[in-house]
């Protein structure tokens, strides 16, 4: 897999998670859609390797007759290359049958470190990978094809639970996290899966920690409910034993 990270400031930064947008020499501009599209294709279906131009073609254009989605893709490409002329980067090519990612470039892309993060969730990587997952990949965007609607669904779904099974595994086993980014791995969690009893267990123990025992309370009530509302269950076995655990130490107990 190709990472793109550059240094922590690099002239270009692309970010493809939430609002979508491209920094280039610290100013922000709205890049040609088309332009995240065929690079989170290229991230994510190619790895970062060549792929032929007709499979983004199919993809993007999927509702377009043969001759108009030729026609398209063919404007898109010189949009895309017109819009890194004007920025001075390069950071997709293209011959008549391919397209591809230049790793030479000095430019950053949240897509890409996310991958590289997710591949070894340490627990340090994933205080990271909060920062980096603001909403859904291209979330601000507007619909394409149904196919690249449908893929883009998938990849969404994906992400997600990489994010979800590297955050479980911090929380549980994160000894390395202090109070506040075990804090901020939890919250962020709970915005995605309100139902993640993990991420509950995490606050309520944090919550402890400080001798807030009524918040202990207030944390397992809500968990509660939500599993409840949601999924029409109530917390396992473990999230009862901490509660009960927690509650235990406390002084009015």
């Amino acid at each position: 897999m190709m990472s793109v990270l550059s240094d922590p400031t690099p002239p270009i930064s692309v970010f493809v998670f939430g609002n979508y947008h491209v920094q280039s020499s610290g100013r922000l501009t709205a890049p040609p859609l088309h332009l995240l599209r065929v690079l989170i294709f290229v991230l994510l279906e190619g790895q970062g390797k060549p792929v032929l131009r007709r499979h983004i073609r199919d993809l993007i254009w999927s509702d377009s007759g043969s001759e108009q989605a030729n026609a398209d893709i063919r404007q898109t490409m010189g949009r895309i290359r017109k819009f890194q002329q004007d920025h001075n980067f390069e950071l997709l090519s293209a011959d008549p049958q391919t397209v591809w990612l230049n790793p030479d470039q000095d430019i950053y892309i949240d897509l890409a470190e996310f991958i590289g993060l997710a591949a070894s969730p340490s627990p340090k990587a994933c205080v990271r990978m909060c920062e980096i997952y603001r909403g859904d990949l291209l979330g601000s965007s507007g619909s394409a094809g149904n196919g690249f609607e449908d893929w883009l669904a998938f990849q969404r779904t994906a992400l997600l639970r990489q994010f979800n099974s590297a955050m479980s595994q911090a929380l549980e086993f994160g000894t390395e996290l202090t109070p506040q980014e075990r804090y901020l791995c939890a919250s962020r969690l709970l915005q995605l899966d309100p139902c993640h009893e993990g991420a509950h267990r995490a606050l309520m123990s944090d919550a402890a920690a400080k001798g807030q025992f009524s918040l202990v309370k207030q944390l397992f009530n809500a968990c509660s409910k939500q599993l409840h509302e949601e999924l029409g269950v109530g917390p396992d076995d473990h999230t009862i034993r901490l509660y009960q655990e927690l509650t235990g130490r406390s002084p009015t107990s």
